[in-house]
């Protein structure tokens, strides 16, 4: 469903919220290297700000774009897909609630580890769930799914997932993160 007057107006809503929290991210990126230089925030509350920005992309996103025709809803799939897809994305706002929770509200050395180690679960087993496409004649997205994005690199146009494109951002800022974790 790659033309937008096909796609109902919650879907067109979750492609542009994603889109807006990808902005959100790089300012969060940029104002941590700001917090890094010029302020007295510690490395642990800067960690913890970026780890918070994932969650609720995790918990907030991943629903938008999945709870709609493209997925969850989506016509061309089993009800047995869907049912997965749903029992996942409940899953990843679950944990993305139990770990803002551990962060902000029960926080300890510990509890900031093992919220570094869930994003990595996510992330992680989204990257063995691709690589082993092939074991379950899989695809990163359907005819009527949710549309690539193009990028501009020195003049040449490429074409993203939309999936790659967020989880490899993940992984890059969930990496970050632990790396201010143990400077």
């Amino acid at each position: 469903m790659f033309d937008p007057e096909q796609r109902s107006r919650a879907f067109n809503f979750a492609l542009r919220a994603q889109g807006i929290f990808g902005t959100v991210m790089g300012i969060t990126i940029l104002w941590s290297l700001y917090a890094l230089l010029f302020t007295d925030y510690s490395h642990i509350f800067i960690s913890k700000v970026l780890l918070t920005v994932i969650c609720i992309g995790f918990g907030t996103i991943t629903p938008l774009i999945d709870f709609n025709e493209s997925h969850a809803t989506n016509p061309l799939w089993t009800g047995h897909a869907r049912f997965h897809l749903v029992w996942q994305v409940n899953a990843m706002i679950i944990t993305a609630v139990l770990s803002i929770s551990l962060l902000w509200f029960y926080y300890s050395i510990t509890n900031h580890l093992i919220v570094i180690l869930l994003n990595y679960l996510w992330i992680f087993s989204f990257y063995a769930t691709v690589f082993g496409l092939k074991l379950f004649d899989g695809e990163l997205n359907d005819i009527n799914g949710v549309p690539p994005v193009f990028i501009k690199i020195l003049g040449r146009e490429y074409e993203i997932d939309r999936n790659i494109q967020a989880i490899t951002g993940g992984l890059f800022v969930n990496s970050y993160a632990i790396a201010l974790f143990f400077v």
